[in-house]
């Protein structure tokens, strides 16, 4: 809603740095901060989630010599990749945005960071989701 707001003004007139920050102000103090701290708070539930699978499986009889327990290797580890992106309360944010997003307090180089985890975690994710998909397939079907 924010951001048709910003489009529809911006077709009118350019929007000055007071009107700017009247919008961000009511993000940032608003459902932006709601939705960092649950979404922060819900990445370090699933962050503990897998450690402890990871745990478990290094843990277990057969340890990490079965495919199935590689390819859960692969996505706990990049769920945690993908915690770590989202777990840090928008604290990674610029501080050149903190008119916008609550708690920004970083710099150009700590949101590259949090972006390029964020991405590989969500990306890694999705492949072994389609290798354990394939790989169960494999087995109930045909029997590999």
């Amino acid at each position: 809603i924010l951001y048709l707001l910003f489009i529809l003004k911006m077709e009118e007139s350019p929007l000055t740095l007071d009107e700017l920050s009247a919008i961000g102000a009511e993000n940032r103090n608003g459902h932006g901060k709601a939705n960092a701290i649950i979404g922060s708070s819900l990445a370090i539930v699933s962050l503990i989630s897998s450690s402890t699978l990871v745990w478990m499986i290094k843990r277990s009889r057969t340890s990490f010599t079965t495919t199935y327990h590689r390819i859960l290797l692969g996505m706990a580890i990049s769920d945690i990749l993908y915690s770590l992106g989202l777990a840090n309360f928008n604290f990674t944010a610029p501080r050149d945005d903190s008119y916008f997003v609550w708690n920004a307090s970083g710099n150009q180089v700590t949101c590259s960071v949090q972006g390029f985890t964020y991405f590989i975690g969500m990306n890694s994710g999705l492949f072994y989701s389609c290798s354990l998909n394939l790989y169960s397939l494999a087995v109930v079907k045909y029997n590999k």
